[in-house]
């Protein structure tokens, strides 16, 4: 909503200066922060991230930190991966980034960023450990999700097994999935089942009457209430109704569950010393402990939800990066 009298390009502007403002607040010791970092004390601070994660599971990740490093504290800024990297790319224009760093749930969105100029090259040094398949060249993967199947306990259709069985007339009315334009996790999900079955299987999932839900958090959130009896989601999400005895399954399907490392990068020209410290520290043994107590799974050592067995779906990130804008413009005119 703009001011009575001015310009769209106007009030961007006193939007930007704004941002820029509040974030000079938030970092105002950063030479203190260089000179705690050269000395090797934990650094004080504010570090600000842009996360795709639920303010639950942001919240958790960022009081773990600050019980590490009493002297930082960690603003967490959560919505979906398409809304973050809109904001990003609006800041960038603005010359005002509000983030340090971003947490992400789409390789493709670092990579689009990365190619803008928003990312920054550097890697925290904890990644020197990671596999390369959890690597691009502006982010590494701090956690994994996957992309299930839910269903409701409650209801009398059978339970799925694949994605394949998703497009069956028996769930008319009953599926929901999310929308690959705010979902990151979405996104993989319709580049591999547009590459394994063709548009004609989203085109059949509209005539059966799917609903798209932006969140797969509400898609999730719809399936534990009843709304609906089916669902595509990712395991995080699947993980907390879990835990909070909701009425509902998760079904690893047959046909793969999709792997989606979860980018963590650096904004450029922001990578501060409480920034390279909560990036070492999510990568680093106790960091990813508390990665996986959220539902999440870590880069490094077991997963709290994958089963032993489950079929899993690697996503060729090049191919998907280059194909990104047709996808969302298919998924797009079939949704409308």
């Amino acid at each position: 909503m703009l001011m009575k009298g001015l310009s769209v390009a106007a009030a961007a502007v006193v939007v930007a200066a704004g941002v820029a403002a509040w974030h000079a607040e938030q970092h105002p010791h950063a030479p203190a922060q260089a000179a705690a970092s050269a000395q090797g004390a934990k650094p004080a601070g504010t570090v600000t991230v842009y996360a795709a994660l639920t303010q639950q599971n942001a919240q958790a990740l960022a009081q773990a930190f600050e019980a590490y490093d009493p002297a930082a504290r960690v603003q967490m800024v959560t919505t979906g991966t398409g809304a973050l990297v809109t904001r990003l790319e609006s800041e960038a224009k603005a010359h005002a980034i509000g983030a340090d760093m971003v947490l992400l749930a789409d390789p493709t969105a670092a990579d689009t960023l990365a190619a803008q100029g928003i990312l920054s090259r550097e890697k925290p040094s904890a990644a020197s450990h990671l596999p390369s398949a959890d690597q691009g060249a502006n982010w590494v993967g701090a956690y994994v999700f996957h992309d299930v199947i839910v269903y409701h306990k409650g209801m009398s259709l059978p339970v799925p097994r694949s994605w394949r069985d998703l497009t069956n007339a028996a769930y008319k009315g009953e599926v929901e999935i999310g929308d690959p334009s705010y979902s990151g996790t979405t996104m993989a999900f319709v580049g591999m089942m547009e590459t394994r079955y063709g548009w004609n299987y989203f085109e059949t999932l509209k005539q059966n009457g799917a609903a798209v839900q932006s969140s797969v958090k509400t898609v999730a959130d719809d399936v534990a209430s009843g709304k609906v009896d089916v669902g595509m989601t990712n395991d995080s999400a699947a993980f907390t109704l879990v835990k909070q005895e909701s009425p509902i399954g998760v079904v690893w399907p047959q046909d793969g569950a999709i792997v989606v490392p979860g980018p963590l990068a650096f904004v450029k020209g922001h990578e501060t010393p409480v920034a390279k410290a909560f990036a070492n520290w999510l990568l680093s043994p106790a960091g990813q402990k508390v990665v996986a107590s959220v539902g999440l799974s870590p880069v490094l050592g077991a997963s709290p939800t994958v089963p032993k067995g489950a079929s899993l779906t690697q996503v060729p990130w090049a191919q998907l990066e280059r194909d990104r804008a047709n996808i969302l413009r298919e998924f797009a005119q079939i949704f409308r």
